[in-house]
């Protein structure tokens, strides 16, 4: 009887056990997801700001061209890029 007790408080505490690595993982889990989702979308942010400087008439030409720099080294592609070389060419 006493065996039967014991096989049975083992299990008991090793499904609560698995259980608990279970729930920590996927706490880490999701995150982990956010964390990547947050800074993707810093990273958009950060270009769409890079953006707008580059293509505002009204801002200095230098201040424009240095946002151009940054644009292409954060990994900006595209019209903007395209544009850029045009203020390039302006110089």
């Amino acid at each position: 009887m006493n065996s039967i007790i014991f096989i049975a408080s083992v299990i008991t505490s090793l499904t609560i056990i698995i259980s608990c690595i279970i729930t920590v993982y996927k706490l880490i889990h999701t995150f982990e997801n956010k964390r990547a989702a947050q800074e993707r979308h810093e990273k958009e942010n950060y270009l769409n700001i890079l953006r707008l400087i580059i293509m505002n008439d009204n801002m200095p030409l230098e201040e424009r061209i240095a946002a151009g720099d940054r644009y292409l080294k954060a990994g900006g592609n595209g019209a903007v890029k395209h544009f850029y070389n045009e203020l390039i060419n302006k110089l």
